[in-house]
């Protein structure tokens, strides 16, 4: 299983540098290699997501800069306050670290699938009956 803190080895200018996950499924998927001074920021808020595409429209990963960082977090009310991180209120790292864990597991078995990811962000046992 990939530990939270993996990265992938490119070999640039006679050197390796180190890319995450993400940003490593960006250029293989769009064949751009992005500077460092450019961001690539994520549309659903999952920091481990690599759903990577070409078409902006169903890509979760877009270029951006740390003014539309910043645009994104104020738009999605996630500022740094008591109420921008309820639904992970109350949960320690530990915990947060395991359902970041399970996400993983989940696609890389069953790819995306959105009951699925929403159960594991959710925490819920994959197996518990569901009600919809």
């Amino acid at each position: 299983m990939l530990d939270e803190r993996e990265r992938f080895w490119v070999r640039r200018d006679g050197r390796q540098k180190a890319l995450r996950p993400s940003r490593y499924a960006h250029e293989q998927t769009t064949g751009t290699v992005l500077p460092s001074s450019v961001m690539l920021l994520h549309a659903c808020d999952v920091p481990l997501c690599v759903h990577v595409d070409g078409d902006p429209a169903v890509s979760h990963l877009f270029v951006g800069n740390q003014r539309v960082n910043m645009l994104d977090r104020e738009q999605k009310h996630r500022g740094g306050n008591q109420y921008s991180a309820l639904g992970w209120r109350g949960t320690s790292r530990r915990q947060r670290v395991q359902r970041s864990r399970e996400l993983r597991r989940v696609l890389l078995t069953h790819g995306w699938d959105r009951a699925r990811i929403s159960g594991a962000l959710a925490g819920v046992d994959e197996n518990q009956p569901r009600l919809f």
